[in-house]
């Protein structure tokens, strides 16, 4: 459980920064898709490194 909320955190935490550094002229579709695979991807590369982190200590 643990693992899962840091991995949110972190997804929260990039989509914010991804939404920031969006111009302000791109259309509503390009941005959402911009900031969903942002968000996802980070949660999984988070939850993953995490994973294989603490099976290796």
């Amino acid at each position: 459980m643990k693992r899962t909320f840091i991995s949110l955190g972190v997804a929260f935490l990039v989509a914010a920064l991804v939404y920031l550094a969006l111009p302000p002229t791109m259309y509503v579709e390009k941005a959402f898709n911009i900031l969903a695979a942002a968000f996802i991807g980070s949660a999984v590369v988070t939850s993953l490194v995490l994973g294989l982190w603490s099976r290796h200590r």
